[in-house]
């Protein structure tokens, strides 16, 4: 389009506009600055009707040499230019937040420079018209980062992907994707799916993150798994449990096994050495129920004390994060109380109630029960002791002896009855947008006889003499 111009004054020299003058033009536009033989060159201000303003150099009437360029939008550019487009290295604010800094080419980014979005993106490294071309890192507004080849625009080639987690992939990429077949496929326990131990005791999880060929992903590092513990409700028809559970009103998640109530899960410091000697952990024997019962049934005022079980500690956090493929959970036991809907801990033993009972559940109702006394003085079911003392002797046995003792310390501890271990991936924000599927532990703990031993140890030649 032509533009008509109008004089308003300057210097002139030979009959043209040479020196500093200013130039209205038609549009409603002007020109302020210098002229050399009638034409716009050297330094000036060049203003248009819709609000851009270009201050800096000129040659021949065009944007030429350094200069500032502000636009009615908004935008805002300084540095180099030639015939009316950048060139060369200049910055480029967009006037919504994003800024480059680097080289132009035919005003596109082209060449070395910096892109930092308004949403957090930083980008450093090569452009081919006015995309991500060549090595470069890009940085997320999450804390994840990038480092590697792009190709316009795309991630392509090898590069580093470290998520805001941790977690590190290095390897190829194809269309700004990492190839399925370099994602991890899901978690196994390293071990036994299903853990058995006695109230009191604890127990380790562990872990491991797969690779599509079936091994452990080693460079797996940083993903953040929880691990949630829940109380198993006993299926209705269900006989091989003799201890059953009612579902207490609490939250609850599906599994495997049938929906569980949500517990608490804790852990415990090194147990007493000197149980180590003495467990009593289930083995297979050749001995008959009977002989084995009169084994283990040692009289409590026979020189025999209880050692208290650690007392739970909370975890500082459920959540592990991945390292090198592996994560585990060490001496961890389930405390007895467990979460309601409003995350206040209820205990376990005021939720659960035993509606059957089996054989060894028999002898522990029979051992409340008055005991008959038995004709003869030499019963091997009874000692000198125990033909001397009193009842009120007998009855302090029971409420104060070792056993007595043991049974009020394991109330701490999640009563007897079948719990699951749900390990989940809660990678936040999820890796790639995607979390492995959760995998379930289950734990039955056991109940411990009250004629057992379990958790007893000899007493000291000191304490035997004071008793």
């Amino acid at each position: 389009a032509v533009v008509s111009t109008q004089s308003t004054g300057g210097d002139w020299y030979e009959g043209v506009k040479h020196g500093k003058g200013k130039l209205s033009m038609g549009d409603g536009g002007y020109y302020k600055g210098e002229f050399v033989n009638g034409e716009i060159t050297g330094k000036g201000e060049r203003v248009w009707a819709n609000g851009n303003v270009y201050t800096g150099e000129f040659a021949e009437g065009e944007c030429n040499g350094t200069g500032h360029m502000k636009y009615g939008d908004g935008r805002r550019y300084t540095g180099q230019w030639y015939d009316n487009k950048y060139e060369g290295k200049g910055t480029l604010h967009s006037g919504e937040g994003d800024i480059y800094n680097g080289h132009f080419h035919k005003h596109k980014r082209h060449g070395d420079g910096e892109q930092v979005w308004a949403d957090g993106r930083r980008y450093e490294g090569g452009w081919v018209m006015d995309k991500p071309h060549g090595h470069g890192t890009m940085r997320y507004a999450d804390g994840s980062m990038y480092d590697g080849q792009y190709y316009h625009g795309q991630r392509q080639g090898q590069g580093t992907y470290t998520h805001t987690t941790g977690i590190t992939y290095n390897g190829l990429w194809i269309q700004n994707e990492i190839p399925p077949e370099e994602f991890a496929t899901g978690m196994v326990f390293v071990g036994s799916t299903e853990v058995e131990i006695y109230q009191g005791e604890c127990f380790s999880i562990e872990i491991a993150v797969l690779h599509p060929n079936g091994n452990v992903m080693e460079g797996d590092t940083g993903r953040v798994l929880q691990a949630k513990v829940g109380l198993l409700s006993t299926p209705a028809g269900d006989k091989s449990c003799k201890i059953k559970r009612e579902i207490p009103a609490g939250e609850t998640f599906d599994t495997p096994f049938g929906p569980a109530v949500i517990a608490s899960i804790a852990e415990v410091s090194p147990r007493d050495p000197r149980l180590e000697e003495y467990e009593d952990t289930p083995e297979k024997t050749t001995e008959t129920p009977e002989a084995a019962d009169e084994k283990e049934r040692v009289p409590s005022r026979s020189g025999y004390e209880y050692i208290p079980r650690p007392t739970p500690m909370p975890l500082e956090s459920p959540n592990q994060a991945t390292h090198c493929g592996h994560a585990s959970w060490l001496n961890v036991t389930i405390p007895a109380s467990w979460l309601d809907k409003s995350n206040k801990a209820l205990p376990v033993h005021d939720m659960i109630e035993t509606v059957e009972t089996d054989e060894e559940d028999a002898d522990l109702v029979e051992e409340t029960k008055p005991k008959a006394k038995k004709k003869g003085k030499n019963s091997p079911a009874t000692t000198r002791k125990e033909r001397s003392a009193t009842p009120d002797d007998r009855d302090r046995w029971k409420k104060e002896g070792p056993r007595a003792e043991r049974d009020k310390d394991l109330a701490k501890f999640a009563a007897p009855g079948t719990y699951v271990v749900q390990i989940s991936d809660v990678t936040n924000p999820p890796f790639f947008q995607r979390l492995l599927d959760p995998i379930c532990l289950k734990v039955n703990i056991m109940k411990i006889k009250k004629a057992s031993n379990k958790f007893l140890v000899p007493k000291s030649p000191v304490s035997s003499r004071r008793n």
